[in-house]
């Protein structure tokens, strides 16, 4: 091999595992997470992301779950209508859940993926193969900055109660009280 063959060869490498170091990233911090995860609802070690291969983020779908946990969905259109991977965490355990490395085709197809932490991660898939569902739990981790900007681009914290002009004063219940002579 000459030198420059060498060269190019090294370059190639080193551009390829840059752009795999961008594809996943350096985990955000704690606090990066929590600054986009608290005022929505979800607890910052319970957020999780993954690489769903051909699918895309469905927007509005990342949100709060059970208590404190993170919900988000990616779907891919498929003949008439679409396959969906669903992740989900929480720190209530789901009984009898398989761990994905070990799941098998099946009409229901949820999983377990082990994760630090007192999280469970769960994936559910929807017109999908049990092969997909053990891929995609091959990459569930910390999100990086970039994961998080993606993640939390459409989640809206709640803004408080609305304000309704056409209720009385008070409690806003209606009057029911009773009149003289009863």
């Amino acid at each position: 091999m000459t030198a420059r063959r060498a060269a190019a060869a090294l370059l190639a490498l080193l551009v390829l595992a840059e752009l795999g170091a961008c594809a996943s990233g350096t985990p955000a911090s704690p606090d990066e997470i929590a600054r986009r995860s608290e005022p929505v609802g979800i607890a910052a070690d319970l957020v999780y992301v993954a690489d769903v291969d051909g699918f895309s983020l469905a927007v509005g779908s990342v949100g709060p779950y059970a208590d404190e946990g993170m919900s988000a969905i990616w779907t891919r259109p498929r003949g008439d209508g679409l396959q969906l991977v669903t992740l989900l965490t929480s720190r209530v355990p789901e009984p009898g859940l398989p761990p994905c490395a070990e799941l098998a085709d099946a009409v229901e197809l949820r999983c377990t993926v082990p994760v630090d932490g007192a999280a469970q991660v769960v994936l559910a898939g929807e017109g999908v193969d049990a092969d997909t569902l053990r891929a995609v739990a091959e990459t569930v981790r910390v999100p990086s900055p970039d994961d998080l900007a993606r993640l939390f681009a459409d989640v809206r914290a709640p803004e408080g109660p609305v304000e309704r002009g056409d209720l009385t004063p008070g409690d806003g219940a209606p009057d029911n009280s009773v009149g003289v002579g009863g």
